[in-house]
């Protein structure tokens, strides 16, 4: 399976959890997904805060019911550069298929496809 690039722990997608492993006002990335036989994580959906990954996460409860999620707090370009990379690794499993948008303000192209 390709790199995720989001570590090892694969969490419960509940508000409990987020709000015991993220802060408010933190930008990066995240994966929501399933678990497949083996108990590895699948992810179905990728996505970025450049401003408040709490409540982008939050926020994703209400609308997309996956069970687990994965996360790592970075800089808003290195969250951008994250994505991207997720994107091109799992785009054929994705329920949202589109390239991430680089962050407001940005100059920055996919360092992948220069999108």
């Amino acid at each position: 399976m390709p790199n995720l690039y989001l570590g090892p722990d694969c969490l419960r997608f509940e508000q409990v959890v987020i709000d015991r492993v993220l802060g408010p006002r933190s930008s990066g990335n995240y994966a929501l997904g399933v678990k497949n036989e083996a108990g590895e994580f699948v992810p179905l959906m990728i996505g970025r805060s450049d401003t408040d990954l709490r409540s982008e996460l939050t926020a994703k409860l209400a609308t997309d019911k996956y069970p687990y999620f994965k996360f790592n707090v970075t800089s808003p370009q290195a969250a951008y550069e994250m994505e991207c990379a997720q994107y091109h690794n799992f785009k054929r499993q994705l329920a949202k298929n589109s390239h991430p948008v680089p962050p407001e303000g940005s100059d920055m192209n996919c360092f992948l496809c220069g999108q």
